[in-house]
């Protein structure tokens, strides 16, 4: 159970990334052998993608791979002392929490208030396309929080005589 928790969003992706994969080559194949086109498969790979974009997103938190701006940032380091580091790194974490709880709230209220418009080809609620951004949000902000408790154990456990 405690692997599945760890590794939700890599499970999450690699379901979506297959779902898209299935999708896709059915629409090739039904497209260029048989002449038919099903625009609901075309729809329903763009969902699966949105979704895996937000779910991607936290995933990425979780490997520490978005993408940085490391020469602004080692300059910005290494002239600072280490309480000035420190003092940076939990600016950048409060600025990430708070737009990642903004994007929470605002997404929820997008996505309650598309209940009544439906998609093109499915004919399903928009609300299940725009809850994707609620859901990598909050997937998001758990990662984050994991990787400031994670700092601070490993700040703790540097201070001379604490084990």
């Amino acid at each position: 159970m405690k692997r599945l928790v760890n590794n939700f969003e890599e499970y999450v992706c690699v379901f979506f990334f297959l779902l898209i994969f299935i999708l896709m080559s059915m629409q090739v194949f039904t497209r260029y052998l048989l002449g038919i086109t099903f625009a609901w498969n075309e729809e329903m790979a763009r969902y699966v993608f949105v979704w895996l974009t937000f779910v991607g997103a936290a995933y990425a938190c979780k490997q520490d791979a978005h993408i940085k701006i490391e020469i602004g940032y080692e300059f910005i380091n290494r002239r600072l002392p280490r309480s000035g580091q420190i003092a940076l790194q939990i600016l950048k974490q409060l600025l990430t929490i708070g737009f990642l709880l903004q994007l929470i709230y605002f997404g929820y209220i997008l996505a309650d208030r598309s209940w009544r418009f439906r998609s093109q080809a499915m004919q399903i609620p928009q609300f299940y396309l725009y809850i994707s951004v609620v859901i990598g949000a909050a997937l998001f902000l758990v990662r984050e929080l994991q990787a400031i408790g994670r700092r601070i154990k490993t700040d703790i456990s540097a201070i001379p005589g604490k084990e």
